[in-house]
Formats: C-alpha cells, sequence, structure tokens
C-alpha cells in the first residue's frame, strides 16, 4: 500500500533505497540511541533516507555532501553537515560508533578513523579492508539489500506520521534511462531519481 499523501513517482522512490538505508543502520550498523552516525553521500537516493532514518532513531548525525548540497543536508536535519571539498571530515569526527558509506574508494578506507573501539563500517559498495591499519578493534562489512514486507510497513509508518520525507531530484520516462544514470553520475543530486514507465 502506498503511504498516504505520497503519489506514485514519490511511493516508487522508497522501496529499494528506503531498505537499503534501513538494513545498512539497523541490521548491519546495529544502530542505537545517542550514538554517533557519519553518512558519506547523505544527499542522494539512499543517504537522503538514512540520515532521517539515523535521527528517528535517535542518533547524533554527521554526513558529507558537496559545498552546493549542504543546505539540504540541513534540511534534513543532519547535527553537523560536512563539506567533503573543503574539510577533512577524519578531522571533524572522532570516536563514533558507525560510519555508512555510500561512496567507497578512498573515502571509505579513510572512514576507519573516525571510529572508536568496537565501531561498524558499513558499505553498499565494496568490503572494507579488514586488513587496513586502523581496522584494529573495528568490523567492516558490504551488503545488498533485501526486500522485507514488515521492514517496508514500518518506513511506510515513519512517512505518514510526518518523520520521514521523500525528496525525488528529477523523474526521467522509460526511455530517457541514459540521460537518467548521467545525471546520478553528477554531484548535486537531492533525493531519489525515479523512471516513470507510463503514467
Amino acid at each position: 500500500r502506498i503511504p498516504a499523501g505520497l503519489d506514485w513517482p514519490h511511493a516508487a522512490g522508497v522501496p529499494l533505497a528506503g531498505h537499503t538505508a534501513w538494513q545498512a543502520l539497523v541490521e548491519h550498523g546495529r544502530i542505537e540511541h545517542g550514538q554517533k552516525v557519519l553518512i558519506h553521500g547523505g544527499t542522494g537516493g539512499v543517504g537522503h533516507f538514512a540520515v532521517q532514518f539515523a535521527k528517528v532513531k535517535g542518533a547524533e548525525v554527521y554526513a558529507t555532501a558537496s559545498t552546493e548540497s549542504l543546505p539540504f543536508l540541513n534540511e534534513l536535519g543532519v547535527d553537523r553537515a560536512i563539506d567533503y571539498k573543503t574539510e577533512r571530515f577524519e578531522a571533524i569526527c572522532k570516536d563514533f560508533d558507525l560510519v555508512i558509506d555510500l561512496i567507497g574508494g578512498d573515502t571509505q578506507a579513510r572512514s576507519w578513523q573516525v571510529l572508536g573501539e568496537g565501531g561498524r563500517l558499513v558499505s553498499t559498495l565494496t568490503m572494507p579492508d579488514a586488513h587496513h591499519p586502523q581496522a584494529a578493534g573495528k568490523t567492516g562489512t558490504r551488503f545488498t539489500a533485501a526486500p522485507r514486507g514488515d521492514e517496508l510497513a514500518e518506513i511506510a509508518g515513519l512517512i505518514e506520521a510526518g518523520n520521514v520525507q521523500v525528496f525525488i531530484a528529477k523523474v526521467f520516462e522509460l526511455n530517457e534511462a541514459e540521460q537518467a544514470l548521467d545525471f546520478l553520475a553528477g554531484e548535486h543530486v537531492h533525493g531519489k531519481v525515479v523512471l516513470r514507465v507510463s503514467e
């Protein structure tokens, strides 16, 4: 069932991105109230849900984005928006409990530095390097989201209650799939990109 108040494009933007964000935080990240969480790529389809879910769970939330995207991060309710173009997140974040990595590469490797003892690095991209010099006493995991009806119902409840908003960056027609991919490759995607199959 579509959450009350959502049209078809917004409803279509929820399942995959919502499941991915929820499972990163809850299932793999084991997020708890009062913990400190850093989310890389906090303005995209998965990231904008992750920021909001983490706040709902009572976490202190930091997130990275480009200069142009910082206002959107603040709109989502982050406790600290980090400009990855001008700031080093590892100089700002110390003894964090959880990092959600939606970027990969060097960003992922540097993320070990911000975690405290027992901290968790969760990625949707590549498996974090457990042999990294700063990974001792910490855990890393990579996962692919799985659909779960009960989880989707809980997410829908948060949306209907007004605790979580669905942001759509842009809607493309199905025959514009290539343009949609090009759009996603840009730096300033705010929310989910949706392909419309038919009216």
